[in-house]
């Protein structure tokens, strides 16, 4: 039977790969999987109910990837080599933050480590609101730099790759709009963003977050 010839596992992969290669998350379907893997529509159906199940399954994939940091690290330590980790798993997956906004936490996976985050605060002494409200502030940071990485790829491509003219004048807009204006701000995150990799500014806003932490302990 066409269902035995591939696993559960294979499909999330593929379908992780075909996401990558969409050109928006709204195009990504399982017919589209089912093409990738040279395999009948149904021998998917077989093993995922519809769309939403799939999507489920691959933001658990993505999450599984994520390796724990050492326990006997320090607290601070253990926050910033976990989310660190998470950036660089994101990173390989596209579309990892919009999977997990498009999905529902359910899974175990994902809510240990929901759970384990919030821990390690606490652990360290911070009460259980502020641990909370810290955990959903480190996953906007990573989240929201996700997706403004995976867009402005995008819009690089289309500039680069598809020669789009309407696009660069944009870009160059920017440019003049900020000498033009002495937008002096402006010039300063355009030159960090320069000088910076996005791990490193995302780091960056790691190490804010959690020196107000430091300062709620003290």
């Amino acid at each position: 039977m066409a269902n035995q010839k591939i696993n559960r596992e294979q499909i999330i992969i593929q379908a992780l790969e075909t996401l990558q290669k969409s050109k928006s998350f709204t195009q990504f379907s399982l017919r589209k999987v089912a093409t990738d893997l040279n395999v009948d529509a149904s021998t998917l159906y077989w093993h995922f109910k519809n769309k939403q199940e799939i999507l489920q399954a691959m933001a658990a994939y993505v999450v599984g990837r994520v390796k724990i940091p050492d326990t006997n690290l320090k607290w601070d330590d253990q926050l910033k080599q976990l989310f660190s980790n998470m950036f660089d798993v994101y990173e390989r997956y596209p579309f990892s933050a919009i999977l997990m906004i498009e999905t529902i936490p359910s899974d175990l996976v994902r809510l240990k480590l929901i759970d384990h985050t919030i821990g390690i605060m606490v652990d360290a002494g911070i009460d259980e609101q502020t641990a909370n409200v810290a955990a959903t502030s480190f996953d906007f940071l990573l989240t929201g730099l996700n997706i403004d990485l995976t867009v402005e790829n995008r819009f690089r491509q289309q500039i680069v790759q598809n020669k789009n003219a309407e696009m660069a004048d944009h870009v160059k807009i920017i440019h003049q709009n900020i000498k033009n204006y002495d937008l002096k701000h402006m010039q300063s995150s355009v030159k960090i963003r320069n000088q910076f990799s996005a791990k490193e500014q995302f780091e960056m806003g790691l190490d804010l977050i959690i020196d107000g932490l430091k300062k709620r302990l003290n």
